[in-house]
């Protein structure tokens, strides 16, 4: 990732986050890129909008596009449709499925935009990557994954051009981490393109809002006093913190069916 934030500050010169099942285990590669669309839906349009996604999943799932997604709704009314994906390539290969159902089904795909018309104030498309070097992960994550609908996410805006001192600050937490039995896992994101760069979304989820509060209170006894002195030193180059609850949204969701062999 140290590449990467370089990379992101030069992509500033000139789209559920979110965390899925992931495994524990060392990845072949040092991070996972997600297509984003966030959508901010205009709180009288909830129900229009949800009914208008449902519309959409099912015509995901009628052409068989070949890629997943997961969706969450956050408490200030944004929805993030999000998919994994490769490579940045995979985003022409994204767009190619879309305009071939709108090829093979006009009709449908045309009723569809049609539902979602004035369901939102804006969207946008972002790109963003999982980072398995820095996030914290604990050992039965893909588990305790299984039935977490509820998804917290801490999200700080670090002043520009300080990618050494804050790979410095990551380091000595993730030397901390590494003596600490961690319970609770916190996947950390970084925002690519569509961003604020450099833009950290940090994401830990939960069977409910209860459970995370519980499990986050025991992190922190676990991590101690040492991990809130190193949090300090983050926070001085942080220029802006936000805070968003979100939850799954199944309905809104969908997995491709297995191919057979």
């Amino acid at each position: 990732m140290k590449v990467k934030i370089s990379y992101i500050l030069a992509v500033c010169i000139v789209y559920g986050l979110l965390p899925l099942t992931m495994n524990a285990q060392e990845p072949e590669k040092p991070y996972q890129l997600f297509w984003v669309h966030d959508a901010f839906v205009k709180p009288s349009m909830k129900t229009e909008y949800f009914e208008a996604g449902k519309k959409w999943i099912a015509l995901l799932t009628k052409h068989q596009v070949p890629f997943p997604v997961n969706t969450y709704w956050t408490d200030d009314n944004h929805v993030m449709w999000t998919i994994p994906i490769e490579s940045f390539a995979d985003i022409d290969k994204l767009y190619a499925s879309t305009m071939k159902i709108e090829e093979t089904a006009p009709d449908e795909f045309k009723s569809i935009r049609a539902a979602y018309a004035g369901t939102s104030y804006s969207s946008r498309i972002c790109v963003y990557a999982l980072d398995y070097e820095y996030s914290m992960i604990a050992e039965d994550a893909a588990t305790k994954s299984e039935g977490n609908n509820f998804t917290f996410f801490d999200i700080y805006y670090f002043e520009p051009y300080k990618e050494t001192e804050l790979y410095e600050i990551f380091d000595e937490m993730k030397a901390l981490v590494k003596d600490k039995e961690i319970l609770q896992s916190w996947y950390f994101y970084w925002g690519v393109m569509g961003t604020d760069n450099p833009v950290l979304w940090s994401a830990a989820s939960a069977k409910n809002a209860t459970a995370f509060y519980e499990e986050n209170a025991k992190a922190w006894e676990i991590l101690g006093q040492e991990a809130s002195k190193i949090r300090q030193k983050l926070m001085k180059y942080v220029t802006k913190q936000e805070r968003k609850t979100a939850w799954f949204q199944k309905e809104l969701s969908y997995v491709p069916a297995k191919k057979e062999e």
